[in-house]
């Protein structure tokens, strides 16, 4: 079921962020899957898709059938209601729960699970922010009523064959240790939950990679936030961000009217070094996979000398100071990570009451941002230096239900919605880039005298980049080409200098020119719809591969299967080889790919085999070959008895296709009543009933001249010419039948019909 609705009316999960050069929010293609819920099969499951112009698109669960074609009107959102079967239900087993989401032109998606009070929201992200490493954030389940509430994450494949690697931070309900790491294959559409053994374990610093780009989702089945406060529980949902797009420096702004948050930073490195500037300074040392966690009723500014993953918790309003609110749980994004504009929508769903907005800027910034079109100082908001570096601001706004719009000049803004209810609560990040920006940019190699393509993908208006190519080039350029002329290892640094927060990272990697090679495929491929397609490349020492090929078909693979094939996907397959970012000349091979043979046999079908004069024949078709459920090999049969009758078929390249055909015999039913009978016992006329051919059922009574019933029969009995067991006198009876039977059409019919018969001695 789908709805669209203006932006008035719905969620508080809506973000609309503004073209830039790096990964947002929006795209056109997105992955999701809902994890166990506290109330099992009650809860609904909402998909919430908003866009800056109108498109369209489709909403489907692959491995289920299901599927969903959808409208969206520039800035309205649709909502679409997936079915009962989208809940992923337990741990540690591939499951069809994966659901994707594609569009004609760029979306913004939202994910909403709720029932009675227990709900929590998360913005989904785009193909082209997934990467392929990640640590999961979570939180402590709890056992209550007699039940374990687990700590859970889910993984989502987009392609087939994604070889997933699961290191888990605690012991999981399918009996796995803390510790132990073990690998799934994943395809398209496919998900794995896994859940803690106990509700009070927590899966928090699990590690989860995979061969191919993939997504996952953090938080528990049911919760209560810290964990020692108990009143208000509710479940957790949330995106978790690639290890690549991680930050070093983030700022924390308490959320309003509330005692203090809770936060947890994990590390993605061994030996991170992470301060906690607030009122004082608090030091941690974290290897890989390792978390704190924290109370603070202040801003601070948090700085790792390694990348940091940070998140902020909302506290139930049983420990918070406040009346209202519930847990809920957000990731913060860097501010390293900003945006110059952020639209915001707080509302009153599911119960809400109080909504705000948290807003972070630059202090040389903040007086010059514009919310909703006016600075803080006119709309007389105050605007506080965060505790732990003043050189960050923030202003905490009270707004109303609906549509916000930030703007900043300079260096950007982070913003983050949130609200309380009765019981109930929500939280997520308006501020949302996605750069890669702890990945090394440098490419790592190219061909001889060939162009290679530099591109630290970062903006030009916040970051200064020098180069040194390792051949006596140097360029401030963010983005360009090079050629080499000669053969060898360059030595290449990059520097990247942040304007805004002015900080410089420095990056080293030994660029390889090599000669182009060449690569061979496998011969061209034919095979029949349904059936596997294995494509294959030559071994080249140290290469990886790109295949491209139709329907958007691409593979790292070397030799990539395609499972399932439908004729959709024949065409021409390219393959290259890449070695040291030296690409190979392509290589092709074409696939064919036969479409199912489609035998008909008609619809099924009533006939009268036995007094039909003319034959009834089954023809399925041309095809090269036959084969009969009645033994025959011939192009047709002839129906000699009814029954379920199938063929199969094969066309020239020998793929095969089968129908069936149900045949059942119904002929016409004939009737004929004699007028008079001879109870003599001489074999000839001794009785009486109703005579014919195909009666169905037949209710006979016999009578004498003054309307005494002399014989009953419903089981086509015939009568004998006794009442009571004595033989009746000669004369005139009355009889009156009702036949039930088939008309020529073999439609069923009852008739009633009376008449006289002569008992003769």
């Amino acid at each position: 079921m789908k709805h669209s609705i203006p932006l008035t009316l719905i969620g508080f999960f809506l973000v609309y962020l503004s073209p830039a050069l790096a990964q947002t929010n929006e795209g056109t293609e997105f992955w999701f899957a809902f994890m166990e819920h506290r109330d099992i099969g009650l809860n609904s499951k909402v998909a919430m898709i908003t866009a800056k112009q109108n498109t369209s698109g489709r909403i489907s669960i692959p491995g289920q059938g299901w599927s969903e074609f959808f409208t969206v009107q520039a800035n309205e959102v649709t909502l679409i209601n997936l079915p009962t079967a989208a809940e992923t239900l337990g741990s540690e087993k591939i499951t069809q729960t994966g659901v994707q989401v594609t569009t004609n032109d760029p979306v913004s998606v939202y994910i909403h699970q709720y029932y009675n009070r227990r709900a929590e929201a998360a913005v989904v992200l785009p193909r082209e922010t997934l990467g392929r490493a990640y640590y999961v954030m979570s939180y402590y389940g709890i056992f209550r009523d007699a039940e374990e509430y687990p700590s859970q994450f889910i993984v989502v494949a987009r392609e087939d064959d994604t070889q997933i690697s699961i290191r888990l931070a605690d012991d999981s309900k399918g009996g796995r240790s803390k510790g132990t790491t073990f690998s799934i294959s994943l395809d398209a559409g496919e998900s794995y939950q896994v859940q803690t053994r106990l509700g009070s374990g927590d899966l928090t610093g699990s590690l989860v990679t995979a061969n191919k780009n993939f997504a996952i989702f953090g938080g528990a089945r049911w919760t209560v936030v810290p964990a020692n406060c108990g009143g208000a529980w509710d479940n957790l949902l949330e995106q978790m961000y690639p290890i690549d797009s991680w930050g070093k420096q983030f700022v924390t702004v308490p959320n309003a009217s509330v005692n203090f948050d809770v936060f947890r930073i994990l590390a993605s490195e061994n030996n991170t070094r992470v301060e906690v500037h607030g009122v004082g300074t608090d030091v941690y040392e974290l290897d890989a996979g390792e978390f704190i966690e924290y109370q603070s009723s202040v801003s601070t500014y948090i700085v790792g000398n390694k990348p940091i993953l940070a998140a902020q918790y909302n506290v139930g309003s049983f420990c918070s100071g406040h009346n209202v609110g519930d847990p809920s749980m957000v990731l913060l994004n860097s501010i390293e990570q900003t945006r110059d504009t952020v639209t915001l929508y707080n509302s009153t769903f599911q119960n809400i009451v109080e909504n705000y907005i948290n807003v972070i800027a630059r202090t040389v910034d903040i007086d010059f941002v514009l919310f909703d079109g006016q600075t803080f100082a006119e709309q007389n908001v105050d605007v506080f230096p965060v505790q732990g570096n003043n050189d960050f601001s923030f202003a905490r706004v009270r707004v109303s239900r609906g549509s916000h719009t930030i703007i900043a000049e300079g260096c950007g803004v982070i913003a983050t919605a949130y609200g309380y209810g009765d019981v109930e609560s929500y939280a997520y990040s308006g501020g949302a880039s996605f750069s890669k920006i702890n990945a090394n940019p440098i490419p790592e190699g190219g061909c001889l005298n060939d162009t290679i393509f530099f591109n630290t993908g970062l903006s030009p208006l916040r970051y200064s980049v020098s180069w040194d190519l390792g051949d006596g080039t140097r360029t401030t350029e963010s983005k360009f080409g090079h050629i080499y002329n000669q053969l060898g290892d360059y030595e290449v640094q990059l520097i990247i200098s942040d304007d805004c927060l002015m900080t410089i990272d420095t990056f080293y990697r030994d660029l390889k020119v090599t000669l182009r090679k060449a690569v061979e495929a496998e011969p061209d491929v034919q095979v029949c719809e349904g059936e596997a397609v294995q494509l294959g490349a030559t071994d080249l020492a140290g290469a990886r591969y790109e295949w491209k090929g139709p329907a958007g078909f691409f593979s790292g693979e070397q030799f990539p299967l395609i499972r399932n094939a439908d004729p959709g996907q024949s065409g021409r397959y390219e393959v290259v080889g890449i070695i040291s970012g030296c690409a190979t000349f392509p290589e092709f091979l074409d696939v064919h790919i036969n479409p199912t043979p489609q035998p008909e046999l008609g619809p099924d079908t009533i006939i009268c085999i036995k007094n039909s004069d003319l034959e009834y024949v089954l023809e399925p078709g041309n095809f090269s070959r036959f084969e009969w459920s009645t033994g025959q090999l011939s192009a047709s049969i002839v129906v000699r008895e009814e029954g379920m009758i199938n063929v199969k078929v094969y066309d020239e390249l020998g793929c095969a296709g089968t129908d069936e055909v149900m045949i059942t015999e119904q002929c016409p039913t004939k009737i004929y009543i004699p007028n008079a009978f001879s109870p003599n016992y001489d074999g000839t006329n001794d009785t009486f009933t109703v005579l014919g051919t195909d009666i169905a059922g037949l209710h006979l009574q016999i009578f004498d001249r003054w309307g005494t019933l002399m014989f009953e029969s419903t089981d086509f009995t015939p009568w004998d010419g006794r009442y009571r067991g004595k033989w009746v006198g000669p004369g005139v009876y009355v009889w009156v039948a009702v036949i039930d039977g088939f008309d020529e059409n073999a439609q069923p019919f009852t008739e009633r019909r009376s008449g006289s018969v002569t008992l003769m001695k």
